[in-house]
Parts: structure tokens; C-alpha cells; sequence
């Protein structure tokens, strides 16, 4: 997935393409042992959303910090 951000970043310059880890949240996939509430989980994924036209892309956030590949 992290290669695939960059590629289609490269390949869609006019386009913010990023990818987000929300994080261990707690939903029943993981039978509610994460320990993040889903609000919490969701905050980073929503902020890259609604990022504004010409915002970073082809890079990789855990939650709403930028990671390195």
C-alpha cells in the first residue's frame, strides 16, 4: 500500500494521495482490545480528507503524525 501512495501520488500530481493508519482502535474485528475509541481513530483519517488543495501527498501518517516508508 505505502508503494502504491507513492506511485499513484507521481502519477496524479493535481490529487492529495496519502496513506493513514488510524491506529489499534477499538472495534469487534479485534474483540474491543485497541486502545483507541473510534473517534480517536477516526480523527486522522477525516484531517487527511479534508486536507486543502495542493496539501502534502504520497506520504504516510500513523494517525496525525507523518511517518517514514
Amino acid at each position: 500500500m505505502n508503494a502504491d501512495t507513492r506511485i499513484l501520488a507521481k502519477k496524479y500530481p493535481g490529487v492529495c494521495i496519502n496513506c493513514v493508519c488510524p491506529g489499534y482502535v477499538k472495534t469487534d474485528v479485534n474483540y474491543y482490545t485497541g486502545i483507541l475509541s473510534v473517534e480517536e481513530g477516526a480523527e486522522g483519517p477525516v484531517r487527511l480528507a479534508l486536507l486543502p488543495h495542493g496539501g502534502p501527498s504520497g506520504l504516510l501518517f500513523e494517525q496525525l503524525e507523518e511517518e517514514e516508508f
